[in-house]
């Protein structure tokens, strides 16, 4: 691998004029100097077009593409298209970067290595902080890792906080879904199964905003955008249809399916729960997932109705059973993963994480 690869750095950019210098200052001052910064202005209607000119100006590495307004998914994919870096990354426009961030992450990538994980701190604005989510972003593993199915399932997905090999995007020539919410979820989804190896750098490298008026704010609000996460799994589902999993990773159609059906649960607005249940028996039907694994999906065997109570889920736990009656309670807290029926710990299992 050349010691010093090129790395494409996408910045997807609407309306986000306050945060803008921030992160674009992050960037360019980096310790790592071979890059080359992908600005798609999505149709931004604030002064954020030109900040991106006056920047583009004095730093040579800074490209900008100007397109309608079409959705962080399609001002990702302009910059895919236009990236020729070894190596591609993200930054959304609000967050950003420790100033040895692509210096630290690419230390991680190894020869075999297609994905480098670095680490994510989630800074809270204007609402309480929430331990469970960070928790989620809090790496479990460490150096360099065989994907599995737990593997996979164990990582946060956002596209951001990663180096991603381009050849390994090229060879699936794999896009972002427009005009979905959960987007990243299909991207990571599609492409670790066929990482040959995934790295993991602990270190908290990249700072992620929370705020209430940005998309992450809507993916956690009751909303009927929740259906896109059944458009995800289909999506995905699709994808391994067309592509199909290595022998070992079969079980990832199921784990994607559940992954994707059980974080929305919590959030559904009243009027949407037999929709939403409807259209997840739908996808799991037309992927067999129903005939082949029944037993593990029996709940989508119930009416909506009846459903409803039965199933809870968070970042970080899921019960099973009737209203205040938990049958088996599954807890995900850093390390570890407990497993409880009425309330008796029947297993406990530790993530894996090797030096």
């Amino acid at each position: 691998m050349p010691t010093s690869p090129l790395i494409s750095v996408i910045v997807p950019v609407y309306n986000v004029e306050r945060y803008l210098r921030k992160c674009l200052d992050s960037i360019c001052c980096q310790t790592y100097r071979n890059l080359e910064i992908l600005c798609v202005n999505d149709g931004s209607t604030d002064g954020s077009a030109t900040i991106l000119e006056e920047y583009a100006a004095k730093d040579s590495r800074i490209k900008v593409f100007t397109q309608a307004n079409a959705g962080l998914s399609a001002a990702r994919n302009t910059g895919l298209n236009h990236a020729t870096g070894e190596w591609i990354t993200g930054v959304d426009s609000d967050d950003y970067l420790e100033k040895d961030t692509i210096e630290y992450a690419l230390a991680g990538a190894a020869e075999h290595s297609d994905i480098v994980f670095f680490g994510t701190q989630c800074i809270w604005e204007n609402e309480p902080q929430q331990n469970k989510l960070q928790d989620y972003f809090n790496l479990k593993y460490n150096g360099v890792q065989e994907v599995s199915t737990e593997l996979i399932q164990n990582s946060p997905v956002i596209f951001c906080s990663k180096l991603w090999r381009k050849s390994l995007i090229d060879r699936f020539n794999c896009r972002f879904p427009k005009g979905l919410l959960y987007e990243d979820t299909f991207f990571f989804f599609a492409l670790a199964p066929f990482a040959r190896h995934i790295s993991y750098m602990p270190d908290m490298k990249y700072m992620y905003i929370q705020r209430q008026d940005s998309i992450m704010g809507e993916t956690r609000a009751k909303s009927p955008r929740s259906l896109d996460r059944l458009h995800i799994a289909k999506h995905t589902l699709d994808f391994y249809e067309s592509h199909p999993l290595p022998a070992h990773l079969q079980e990832l159609r199921l784990t994607a399916f559940i992954a994707n059906f059980l974080s929305n649960i919590r959030i559904l607005p009243d009027g949407l729960y037999e929709a939403y249940i409807n259209m997840a028996r739908e996808i799991a039907t037309q992927y067999k997932l129903l005939a082949q694994y029944k037993s593990r999906l029996r709940f989508l065997q119930c009416p909506p109705w009846w459903l409803k109570p039965f199933v809870r889920h968070t970042i970080s736990k899921s019960y099973y059973g009737l209203p205040g009656i938990p049958f088996i309670t599954i807890i995900r807290h850093k390390d570890k993963e407990i497993i409880r029926f009425l309330g008796i710990r029947i297993r406990v299992s530790g993530y894996q994480q090797h030096g």
